[in-house]
C-alpha cells in the first residue's frame, strides 16, 4: 500500500529547491571561514573571552546551517509529500536568518567584551 494523498513535486519546485539548497553553501563557506579564523587564534595561544564567544557563535551557526541542509535534503528525497512551503521556509532560515543572527551576535559580543 502507498501513502494516501502523496503528490510528487513539480519540475519548477525541484529547480527552486536545488537552487536554494546549493545557495546554502554560501553561508556555510563564510561561517566556516569565521570558525577557522577564530579557532586558529585559540590554537595559537590567544584565549581571550571574546575569541571563545565568537567560536561558540560561529560554531553553533555552522552546525545549525549544516543540520538544516541535511534535514531539508532528507525531507525532499524521502517524503515527496512534505509541504514545499515548509522546505523553503527551512532553507530561508538557513540562508538568511541564521547567518544574520550570527553576525548580530558577533557584533554584540565584540561590543560587550572588547569595548
Amino acid at each position: 500500500m502507498g501513502k494516501l494523498g502523496v503528490q510528487n513535486y513539480a519540475g519548477w519546485q525541484h529547480t527552486l529547491f536545488w537552487l536554494s539548497w546549493v545557495s546554502l553553501l554560501i553561508p556555510v563557506y563564510f561561517i566556516g571561514r569565521g570558525v577557522a579564523l577564530v579557532s586558529s587564534l585559540l590554537l595559537s595561544g590567544y584565549s581571550d573571552m571574546l575569541d571563545w564567544a565568537l567560536f561558540a557563535i560561529f560554531g553553533t551557526a555552522l552546525l545549525e546551517v549544516l543540520l538544516i541542509g541535511v534535514y531539508t535534503l532528507t525531507r525532499f528525497w524521502r517524503h515527496q509529500g512534505y509541504p514545499f512551503r515548509r522546505l523553503l521556509l527551512w532553507l530561508t532560515v538557513g540562508i538568511l536568518i541564521i547567518p544574520l543572527a550570527a553576525v548580530l551576535g558577533a557584533i554584540y559580543a565584540y561590543v560587550q567584551l572588547a569595548v
